[in-house]
Parts: C-alpha cells; sequence; structure tokens
C-alpha cells in the first residue's frame, strides 16, 4: 500500500512538471529571457524622470513614486549609458464612503492613477506608454493625527504597488521587444 501511495505521489509530480515546462513560462530576470540577454540589464540603462502629478507639481508622493521605481530597477549599470528614459505623472483621487447620519464619512478612498512611457533615447519617442492603477482605502477616526499617518501610509502603499507595476510592464516589453 505504502509503494503505491508513493509511486501515485511520484507520478503526479512528473506530471505537474511537464505541464509547467510546456506551458511557455519563461523567467523574466534570468538567462532565458528572448534574445538571451539578462534583462536586469537592460532595466539598469532606464533612468527615470523626475516623477510630477498632473498639475506638475513635484509633492511627497512623486518622491514616494520616484523611489520605488529607483529601488526596483537594477544598479548593474556600470557603463554609465542610458537607453531609455521612463517619464510619469500621476493624478490622485480622494473619496468619502460610509457616510454616517451626521452626514460625516468615515472611509476614504484613494485611487492613484500612474501614467507611464518608455521613451527610447536615440530616436526620442514613446516606444510603450501605459497606465498603472492602485486604490487602498482606510477608516476616519476622531484624532487627526491619526487620520494623517493612515493617509500617508495609504500613499506609500499606492506608490509601492503602482511601482510594481510600471517595473513589470516595462520588464515585460523589454523582455519581448529586445534591440538587436
Amino acid at each position: 500500500m505504502i509503494v503505491r501511495h508513493k509511486f501515485i505521489k511520484a507520478f503526479v509530480s512528473l506530471i505537474c512538471l511537464l505541464v509547467l515546462s510546456s506551458c511557455g513560462f519563461k523567467p523574466m530576470y534570468g538567462q532565458n529571457t528572448a534574445g538571451g540577454a539578462e534583462l536586469a540589464q537592460l532595466m539598469a540603462n532606464i533612468d527615470i524622470d523626475p516623477v510630477r502629478s498632473q498639475t506638475g507639481r513635484q509633492e511627497r508622493l512623486s518622491q514616494l513614486l520616484e523611489n520605488n521605481l529607483r529601488d526596483r530597477i537594477s544598479t548593474l549599470n556600470a557603463t554609465g549609458e542610458t537607453s531609455y528614459i521612463l517619464r510619469t505623472n500621476y493624478e490622485v483621487i480622494e473619496q468619502g464612503y460610509g457616510i454616517r447620519e451626521d452626514e460625516s464619512v468615515t472611509l476614504i478612498n484613494l485611487r492613484l492613477i500612474v501614467e507611464f512611457a518608455l521613451v527610447d533615447i536615440e530616436s526620442d519617442n514613446a516606444i510603450m506608454d501605459g497606465t498603472a492603477r492602485a486604490i487602498v482605502t482606510y477608516d476616519l477616526v476622531q484624532s487627526d493625527f491619526s487620520n494623517m499617518a493612515a493617509r500617508q501610509t495609504s500613499l506609500e502603499r499606492l506608490a509601492e504597488e503602482a511601482s510594481n507595476q510600471v517595473i513589470t510592464r516595462v520588464g515585460t516589453f523589454l523582455s519581448n521587444n529586445q534591440k538587436s
């Protein structure tokens, strides 16, 4: 009985391995990316323009987004070359929900919309663009300090989520469309 159970377990493991290997999965940051070049080195050739709000201002959220983008782009660029520029701007939409009988708001919904474009340095044309969206809800309480801290934490989470989306989309694009 134990031998039969081990055989079934090994057979199922083998089937799972075969199914996963045939699905077309390839690592994003490894040696086996399209064209054989490492994506991390391509990502290291991206310079990030200063992030601004839709009104053109640099705010605390601009810094958060820019720092998150820089943290996620590899620092392997030893040559100092820049092949691409990542240009981004954003908009934050804030809405109140959970209205009580006295018409006070109990929940705040923060929505971050980040528009980005990857620009090729040689041609000065956008080779890809897109939009990343993130949403966070936090409770409003009686304390102004607690509300301010909750808003700041929510903005940090929004910046992190949107940055992850931008870098993943740029990485996927570069992995599939490498220069020869």
